[in-house]
């Protein structure tokens, strides 16, 4: 059994470095064995958003960066922890860079489901309303499940060993991921948020101004007051909605993706030549 980190930061031994490897301590209590990989080490270059991996399985026009050895070093693991800073309300840079790549895994719909953790030290509270929309993003694009996410505040360089509790959550996280694992238990042990997939708190009011949408997952549900509260009610089947759910995926691909190639190569002449101008735009 393989547990892999994902390190978002920077920093060697830093906060999010300290509490990824508690975590795999706790991981390795188990029976797990595991490894960690500092994002920042490697070259990760940006998605050209040329298309071709959406029609060709595996092709890329990124040939010289290490995205393709990180995503193998995810399909060997059978359970992963991501840990990294957040910075300006987000996730770090490194991190979303590979979120954009993940387009290459489409050809991947319904692959087998692992457990997935994150963990997300940060300095101010309530400076955080983006990491988990994010992480829930690159854990569903990887086709991995989340079962928990913890936050801690902690400022200064290295102060999370000062933090008993955080670092008792980092250890009991690590040991519940080799535990759900072993079990194969994946569902999510989390507190419970307003999504019914993600279980995060974030939503979006759409313009009926009852109807509200998880920005994430696109599950809606309805927005009223009840004993002077903001309250939100989702269908009891809501979930099956979710924009990551294998069967979402396959009929987006199918039906909103796949059919696009025709129009691309029937239109090619033509863009070519209503195009010219903008390329000889600002070239001066």
């Amino acid at each position: 059994m393989k547990v892999l980190a994902l390190n978002g930061s920077f920093r060697k031994n830093g906060n999010t470095e300290i509490l990824l490897k508690q975590a795999l301590m706790g991981a390795e209590s188990e029976g797990a064995a595991v490894e960690m990989l500092r994002l920042t080490d490697y070259k990760i270059e940006p998605c050209r958003g040329c298309g071709l991996c959406l029609f060709r399985e595996n092709v890329c026009q990124v040939q010289d960066d290490d995205v393709n050895f990180i995503f193998s070093k995810v399909d060997g693991c059978e359970g992963m922890i991501l840990g990294t800073p957040c910075y300006f309300l987000e996730l770090t840079a490194v991190v979303k860079q590979l979120i954009d790549r993940c387009w290459i895994l489409g050809h991947k719909i319904g692959k087998i489901k692992k457990p997935a953790t994150v963990i997300i030290p940060y300095a101010t509270r309530g400076w955080i309303p983006y990491v988990s929309v994010q992480s829930n993003i690159l854990l569903n694009l990887m086709g991995l499940t989340k079962i928990n996410e913890i936050t801690v505040c902690t400022q200064g360089i290295s102060e999370v060993v000062l933090d008993e509790e955080a670092m008792d959550l980092a250890y009991g996280l690590g040991k519940e991921i080799a535990v759900a694992i072993k079990e194969k238990d994946f569902a999510y042990k989390g507190a419970t948020g307003i999504c019914p997939s993600c279980h995060d708190w974030l939503v979006r009011i759409l313009k009926d101004h009852e109807t509200v949408e998880c920005p994430t997952c696109g599950v809606r549900g309805k927005l009223s007051i009840i004993n002077g509260k903001i309250s939100v009610q989702f269908e009891e089947n809501a979930w099956a909605d979710s924009r990551f759910r294998p069967d979402v995926q396959y009929n987006h691909f199918t039906y909103h993706i796949a059919p696009s190639k025709d129009y691309f190569l029937r239109t090619k002449e033509e863009r070519k030549i209503k195009t010219q101008k903008y390329k000889e735009y600002l070239t001066k």
